[in-house]
């Protein structure tokens, strides 16, 4: 019997990527050497266009492992990386922010607790719906994101995580904001845009340390009045909701106020409130200078 013969596109693929399957492990994608970590300096350029970069400190490292097409991240927590030329347990490098963006990930293994030195995790773009608990093991881990995953709650769990300053769970499919979101005391940036969430509680007013909020894009008509006391520094967004007014305590914060797409009639709020409306952050917020890593430059587009 004749083997079958592949189509001469399909040939040509198989010849040109041979190592990788659509769907590929985190073991598969290691199997042949370690991956090698980013190294935040002064002015370096993140490789990439996916993952950001805001997070970065000086002498931090990263781990990019952002569209790859993974499945399976089984046995990162005994992955060999590459730090400066030498290969070391991922385990023992400080200041670790890990990357795993754009990629087809339904579960996070619990084994992931024992990354202690992680900062940061970035699962947007996946398909997450749940959570592994021993993400509280992870003692030093300050921000999480998850946007555009399949999450319908965000788990309970997460509002112990006390030391997080920064969380982001836009775009998934959130109907509640528990009134648990008031333990997250440290929070400096909070989003939850694009979500299908109707009310938030009066516990939002905990958060005193914010400097970005993001509640775009859900169905809230009305915000608790002692939210106004919270004194948000860069910008609170709440574009595309049916909200028709605003908490008058706003009109002494820093922040401006994104209401692009909402009911509320400026001309019907304080002169001091009006004054908050803009769609840009207040001047100072953007400090490019200050930045470690830089974003990799846009290509012009063609004309």
């Amino acid at each position: 019997m004749k083997r079958p013969v592949l189509p001469r596109l399909a040939l040509v693929f198989a010849l040109a990527f041979p190592a990788y399957a659509p769907g590929a492990t985190l073991k598969e994608l290691t199997a042949q050497r370690p991956p090698k970590l980013f190294i935040a300096t002064k002015g370096t350029v993140m490789p990439n266009s996916i993952d950001q970069t805001n997070n970065l400190q000086e002498d931090d490292r990263a781990l990019l492992l952002s569209d790859h097409d993974l499945t399976d991240i089984t046995g990162i927590s005994a992955l060999t990386v590459e730090d400066n030329g030498r290969s070391v347990p991922i385990g023992a490098v400080k200041n670790l922010h890990v990357f795993l963006n754009s990629n087809r990930i339904t579960a996070i293994p619990e084994e992931i607790g024992a990354l202690k030195n992680v900062i940061f995790l970035y699962f947007e773009y996946n398909q997450l719906r749940d959570l592994p608990p021993a993400l509280q093991q992870m003692d030093r881990l300050v921000g999480l994101y998850f946007t555009a995953n399949e999450f319908t709650a965000i788990p309970a769990f997460v509002f112990n995580l006390t030391r997080l300053k920064k969380l982001q769970f836009s775009k998934n499919h959130l109907t509640v904001l528990p009134p648990e979101i008031g333990r997250l005391t440290e929070l400096r940036h909070f989003n939850i845009a694009g979500n299908a969430i109707s009310e938030i509680p009066e516990s939002i007013s905990n958060l005193a340390r914010l400097r970005v909020c993001d509640l775009s894009d859900n169905r809230i008509r009305v915000l608790p009045e002692s939210f106004g006391r919270v004194s948000i520094v860069n910008q609170l967004r709440v574009r595309n909701n049916p909200l028709t007014t605003l908490p008058s305590g706003f009109a002494t914060m820093r922040a401006t106020i994104d209401i692009t797409g909402t009911a509320i009639d400026p001309a019907k709020l304080p002169p001091e409130l009006r004054a908050k409306i803009d769609t840009e952050k207040p001047a100072g917020s953007k400090e490019p200078e200050k930045a470690i890593v830089s974003p990799p430059s846009k290509k012009p587009k063609n004309k």
